[in-house]
């Protein structure tokens, strides 16, 4: 796919699916309140934001891709399996979010927040203005930032089933860049660094040698 293809297709897209980018900066200001404040059912919620989210994807964004390769099928399966896997968190939490002031913690809020506004807004300073503006939430470019950075905004180990499709779809941002979405760079590079850092940490965790803090 081009460049120019592939910012049709978000317009489009953008259009079809309004007033959805609303309420998925909702669900996302949502998810954030609950990893700080912690509340009753929190983990619960945000399990449940992240698989809508994933599901979202794999069920309406890419399958009208799949015209441009067969690939892009395979990932859209790969997406809706990532949102049951999130699923399976709201029946049983998997997974403890909390912001911390730890260092996993300031990584993980800095790709929530390129998730949110960093790549809209570098994005935009290339020339691609919404509609052609991938927001978080409805794309998976996006979304991969802000599900690492919660990840890594966490006081418990992750499964690590949970890294397997974000991570892949990462390496895709080689692909994406190469064909000028220059906003995908930290979709590369966040997949890289938060899946270092989480499979590091929790090695730690698990051995004892460096507990996280409250």
């Amino acid at each position: 796919m081009s460049e120019a293809m592939v910012l049709g297709y978000f317009a489009k897209y953008n259009a079809m699916v309004w007033p959805m980018q609303v309420v998925v900066y909702l669900l996302c200001f949502v998810a954030l309140f609950l990893a700080v404040k912690k509340l009753k059912y929190a983990d619960r919620i945000i399990a449940a934001i992240l698989a809508f989210f994933w599901l979202w994807n794999g069920i309406v964004f890419l399958p009208p891709t799949g015209a441009a390769g067969v690939l892009f099928y395979v990932f859209a399966a790969l997406f809706v399996v990532q949102g049951i896997l999130f699923l399976i968190g709201v029946a049983k939490p998997l997974v403890s979010y909390r912001i911390g002031t730890d260092i996993y913690s300031i990584v993980g809020i800095v790709l929530v927040l390129y998730g949110l506004i960093g790549s809209p807004f570098v994005g935009a300073l290339i020339g691609h203005l919404y509609p052609k503006m991938a927001l978080v939430g409805l794309f998976p470019c996006p979304l991969l930032a802000f599900t690492f950075g919660l990840l890594l905004c966490t006081d418990s180990k992750i499964p690590k089933y949970l890294l397997v499709v974000p991570f892949v779809w990462g390496l895709v941002g080689v692909m994406t860049i190469s064909i000028g979405m220059v906003e995908d760079v930290v979709m590369l590079l966040g997949a890289l660094l938060a899946t270092a850092m989480i499979v590091y940490r929790d090695r730690k965790v698990m051995l004892g040698t460096a507990p996280r803090p409250a």
